[in-house]
């Protein structure tokens, strides 16, 4: 099984526009089951306290730069961890945001 860190990289979603990709993606995410998707919140919640946490230690004026290191980073830590819970739930998704298109 492959770990996908862009949504460019998975099989399924390759044919379709960064914006569709993000549409077919949030709807595989809301088709996931309520503790998987729990386990996906927790999953990057816990890092991100976790940096949070050390940022808190850094003294002064180096705080800035680094919670702009933290809020920059969020979403390339997120991401990966979206698409890869995501994918058994693409092909439905798929398939309704290709039903949702024909119909408009």
């Amino acid at each position: 099984m492959a770990f996908y860190f862009s949504s460019r990289r998975v099989p399924q979603l390759q044919p379709y526009s960064f914006t569709e990709r993000a549409v077919i993606l949030g709807i595989a995410q809301e088709a996931m089951p309520v503790p998987r998707r729990l386990i996906c919140n927790l999953a990057k919640l816990v890092p991100i306290c976790i940096v949070f946490y050390a940022i808190v230690d850094v003294p002064g004026w180096w705080k800035v730069p680094a919670l702009l290191a933290a809020g920059i980073g969020y979403p390339l830590f997120t991401q990966p961890i979206n698409i890869n819970m995501s994918l058994p739930y693409l092909d439905k998704a798929v398939r309704q945001f290709e039903a949702n298109r024909a119909e408009s």
